[in-house]
C-alpha cells in the first residue's frame, strides 16, 4: 500500500494515458477530459509536489469541470431542429449563396448552389451574378443580388 501513497509524475502520466487509450477504445467523449486532467496533474505534479489527497480531489475537481463545460458546449451547439424544415429542401436554402448560371427571363434564372441548380427569381438578375436566397415560393427560390 506504500506504492499508492507515494504517487508522483509518472503514475499520474500512466494514468492519463490509459484514459487517453479507453477513450479511443470505448465511443464518445467522456474519458478524454478524465485523461486530460491526469496530465494536467501530472504537469502541476512536476513543479509542485502534492499530497496524494490533494492531487486526487485536484484531479477529480479538473475532470467535472472540463466534462460539463464540453457537455455545455455541445448543447449549446446542437440547439437546430431539424423537424421545420424536413423534407423542404427550399427552406433549407434560406442564406445560401449562389451564382447565376442561366437566365430563363421575366426576372427568372437558374442559379448553382453548390453542385445544385435551383430556379430562382429576382430583379435585374444578370449571368455570374452572386445571389443570396431570401425567401421560397413553392420550388422557386427568391434571391437578392450580392
Amino acid at each position: 500500500m506504500a506504492w499508492f501513497a507515494d504517487w508522483g509524475v509518472v503514475h499520474w502520466l500512466v494514468l492519463a494515458f490509459l484514459l487517453l487509450i479507453l477513450e479511443i477504445i470505448v465511443p464518445g467523449i467522456f474519458f478524454l477530459w478524465w485523461g486530460i486532467a491526469g496530465l494536467i496533474i501530472a504537469a502541476i505534479t512536476y513543479f509542485v509536489p502534492l499530497s496524494l489527497v490533494v492531487s486526487v480531489v485536484l484531479f477529480a475537481v479538473i475532470a467535472i469541470i472540463a466534462s460539463v463545460v464540453w457537455w455545455r458546449y455541445q448543447a449549446s451547439k446542437n440547439q437546430h431542429d431539424d423537424s421545420t424544415t424536413l423534407n423542404q429542401r427550399g427552406l433549407a436554402m434560406l442564406g445560401q449563396q449562389g451564382r447565376v448560371t442561366a437566365i430563363l427571363g421575366n426576372n427568372t434564372a437558374r442559379a448553382a448552389f453548390g453542385d445544385t441548380t435551383w430556379r430562382v427569381e429576382g430583379s435585374d438578375l444578370q449571368l455570374n451574378d452572386q445571389v443570396e436566397v431570401v425567401s421560397v415560393r413553392g420550388i422557386t427560390l427568391l434571391v437578392r443580388k450580392l
